[in-house]
């Protein structure tokens, strides 16, 4: 029994991370203090992969206290810090702030010390920071259209999906005896969900330094996709993007929120404290959260309405395993493994695209993007952009129609892209010229170029 339950842990934590770990020097850290702001002009970007890491102190930290052990090589570090990609020049028009993924817990079972550390390196959530610089961070890659953008990653170590605010003191269930691990036991470490503090602080630098963006992407992948989705209204109105006319965006990779119908969504928003931290929710469904009755569909149409202009990209597969996995941990508990009857391919694909029709009933600007098979999350991989979806399209391609189109106005006409020119890298035929909603000044001072329509992607277009 044992030997099956770790390995079905395997699949809510493995994939969720981005795996290249870069090298750093005292150089490229930065810590936070009363006398030192890390501005990011005065940063020093790492040789390896350009970045910096930022440790910004205060009331941030990871889900455990320090502890290595000897024997499951689980391993916990409290101590919290993020990661900055300078573009490298005095351009700071593009933003993109990318949640790290790393699994999850789901209650006072697998939300506790003992668990996890018995469970080792099948751990069902990271408790590390880490730092990466694999995926759309890394600017080695050819054909990343991230590579010349400013980014600002945030590892993810507490396993409330980035939102957290809650203390929980040490639990066990008794169900850590039969993996065999006492080492583990009766240690009293007390489980920290502090995402949202995290996120906070990070926010709080991200703002100080950017201010003022022309493109600000909110990306995530795994978890972290799930923290993307929460704080996009928060984010938006931080920065401003409505007045400033600023074009937001959310790339959501690989996680949706499929949760069984009778354990909604807002029951893990209340285990983990989040249901009244700022995320820009109104109050009926901040009432409704606490009430543990929100689902996902509502708590998301809630940010969706809050910040209307926003365009969402979600990336999927449409027989995702590690969120099928998820699924089967929230309905039947960690009692439940090894999940030998996991929610079928087919089910889980109609209700995660439930979930997103309905999304597309308050939006417009909601694009999918879904991939044959069970793989779970696409951003981390070196060839992310090659992946192709039902639809036959390129991901790279759909990323490149969704984030970097014409600007709707442009001063000097000569910079200012032709709808032929803008549709022809996105296969997109000239035969829809008439159903765009394309208009040049007559007298080319200034020239108008609604480039929504390429989030057609594939079937229909798209006119907003």
């Amino acid at each position: 029994m044992v030997f099956r339950f770790l390995n079905a842990t395997v699949l809510l934590a493995a994939t969720a991370i981005f795996t290249s770990v870069p090298i750093t020097t005292s150089e490229s850290i930065c810590t936070l203090s009363d006398s030192e702001s890390c501005a990011v002009d005065t940063l020093t970007p790492s040789d390896d992969d350009g970045s910096v890491l930022i440790y910004p102190g205060g009331n941030t930290r990871c889900a455990f206290d320090d502890y290595t052990d000897p024997t499951t090589t689980f391993s916990t570090n409290s101590t919290y810090f993020f990661q900055v990609f300078p573009n490298g020049g005095s351009d700071k028009s593009k933003l993109m702030l990318f949640f790290q993924g790393g699994g999850a817990c789901a209650d006072e079972d697998t939300c506790a010390f003992g668990l996890q550390c018995s469970l080792g390196a099948s751990a069902t959530f990271t408790t590390v920071a880490t730092a990466s610089s694999a995926g759309v961070l890394d600017r080695t890659i050819s054909d990343n259209m991230f590579k010349d953008w400013n980014i600002v990653f945030i590892p993810y170590c507490t396993g409330d999906i980035h939102i957290g605010n809650r203390v929980t003191a040490a639990y066990e269930s008794g169900i850590e005896v039969l993996l065999g691990n006492s080492q583990c036991l009766g240690l009293d470490y007390a489980m920290h969900m502090n995402g949202y503090n995290n996120t906070m602080a990070v926010l709080d630098w991200a703002l100080e330094n950017y201010p003022d963006v022309d493109n600000l992407i909110v990306g995530g992948e795994s978890a972290g996709s799930l923290g993307a989705q929460v704080h996009s209204a928060k984010i938006a109105e931080m920065w401003d993007v409505d007045a400033k006319d600023t074009r937001f965006s959310v790339l959501a990779d690989s996680y949706v929120g499929v949760v069984p119908e009778e354990h909604p969504a807002a029951e893990l928003l209340v285990y983990y404290g989040a249901c009244t931290n700022d995320f820009g929710l109104s109050e009926d469904i901040v009432a409704a959260c606490e009430a543990g009755t929100a689902t996902t569909i509502e708590m998301i149409d809630a940010l969706l309405e809050a910040q209307p202009d926003g365009n969402w990209l979600f990336i999927d597969s449409k027989g995702d395993k590690t969120q099928r996995y998820f699924y089967a941990l929230v309905d039947e508990g960690i009692l439940g493994y090894p999940f030998s009857d996991l929610i079928s391919e087919a089910d889980f694909f109609s209700n995660m695209s439930t979930i997103l029709d309905a999304y597309r009933k308050v939006s417009s600007r909601i694009t999918t993007f879904y991939v044959e098979g069970t793989k779970h999350v696409f951003l981390a991989d070196s060839n992310f952009t090659s992946y192709e979806s039902d639809a036959g399209l390129l991901l790279g391609d759909v990323i490149n129609a969704c984030y970097t189109w014409c600007n709707h106005e442009n001063a000097n006409c000569d910079n200012c892209y032709t709808w032929q020119h803008c549709v022809s890298k996105f296969h997109i035929s000239s035969e829809y010229d008439n159903r765009a909603n394309v208009t040049f000044w007559h007298n080319c001072t200034k020239c108008y170029n609604d480039i929504s329509a390429p989030r057609m992607l594939g079937v229909e277009m798209i006119t907003l």
